[in-house]
């Protein structure tokens, strides 16, 4: 503290240090720059509120290169029977899954690009704590922890959802309860 203290002193000597003021984000001055969404306030989620599972692809791209763009996606997970009903896979790409506001739990199965149901199992994720899914792994929607809902932004090569998922409805003698 005593050595900080002493630069301190003697940086006050040098030239002042530009200082600018932090302005609200809004499009028109921030355009230049890129873009940007809230991913907690989403109007197409809120004209479905009481929806279980909601999921908003595309918000916006990142790009990635000259080839490949980034896709910001976001769900609305909320309280529901915990209860696998479907799984997805993607052939060739990975996907990412980022609780934002809440935990909670993913379930997936080995990168098989077949639709097992006994292969399938549950883990728990931290608000705040990014997943990647290799291609192929069984995955599908998510499951709160312990809130009323939570916003997680589902990352993806952009149109994904339109080109490389495989979508599967499992038998009721297959679906499977993921406990608390």
């Amino acid at each position: 503290v005593r050595r900080q203290r002493q630069m301190c002193i003697r940086d006050r000597g040098k030239i002042a240090m530009r200082e600018i003021v932090s302005k609200p984000l809004d499009r028109e001055s921030f355009r230049p720059y890129g873009d940007f969404v809230d991913l907690l306030h989403i109007k197409q989620m809120d004209a479905m509120a009481g929806a279980d599972n909601i999921f908003i692809p595309d918000l916006t791209t990142l790009r990635l290169d000259e080839r490949m763009q980034a896709s910001v996606c976001v769900a609305r997970v909320s309280q529901c029977e915990r209860i696998i009903t479907a799984v997805e896979y993607h052939g060739f790409t990975s996907e990412g899954i980022l609780p934002l506001d809440g935990d909670i739990d993913i379930f997936v199965g080995p990168s098989s690009f077949q639709v097992n149901p006994a292969s399938i199992e549950a883990f728990r994720v931290p608000k705040g704590t990014f997943v990647r899914l290799n291609p192929g792994v069984l995955h599908g929607r998510q499951f709160v922890v312990d809130s009323q809902s939570v916003n997680v932004m589902i990352l993806l090569p952009e149109r994904t959802f339109g080109n490389d998922c495989v979508f599967t409805r499992l038998a009721e003698s297959d679906q499977i309860k993921i406990l608390l």
